[in-house]
């Protein structure tokens, strides 16, 4: 139970429960990624690339905090959202709050993974106004309770 079992754990949660049903991104493929968009040095321009992997969504890490020696980590994991929304509207954040609302409603109702993490509130969202259409990106924060690995299991993942 480590902080990248989390991370992976929460991508999977999206990429496969909460995200295959929604038609609004067909024909493309919704992607997961763990800490940002892979960088393909082969491929192209940044916009290449970020339409290559567009809609996605990156489960990053960003913190940890210790309290104590016999307490829980507490791990704050961001989820962000990536859209592509070509129409003349600008709409485009509207679906991008049906995702921030599927996912937020799902850990809501859902505040634990596998009994071994356990969220906290609150669940933090929000949309970047700082987006060039047509992309539309929001993010969702969250905090975690997971149980600490002692030292000496560490060895076993290098």
């Amino acid at each position: 139970m480590t902080e990248v079992d989390l991370q992976k754990e929460i991508r999977k949660i999206i990429v496969q429960e909460l995200i295959p049903d929604m038609k609004i991104f067909e024909p493309n493929t919704f992607k997961g990624f763990l800490q940002d968009i892979p960088l393909d040095l082969g491929y192209g321009d940044e916009t290449e690339i970020v339409d290559k992997n567009v809609p996605c969504c990156i489960v990053k890490i960003n913190a940890g905090e210790i309290n104590g020696a016999s307490k829980p980590e507490t791990v704050t994991v961001e989820i962000i959202i990536v859209i592509k929304d070509e129409s003349e509207d600008m709409s485009g954040y509207q679906t991008l709050m049906v995702v921030i609302n599927r996912i937020r409603d799902y850990f809501t109702a859902n505040v634990g993974i596998q009994n071994k993490y356990r969220m906290k509130y609150p669940i933090k969202w929000g949309i970047n106004d700082n987006t060039i259409a047509p992309y539309f990106v929001g993010n969702l924060i969250t905090q975690w309770d997971i149980e600490r690995m002692p030292f000496h299991d560490i060895a076993r993942f290098l």
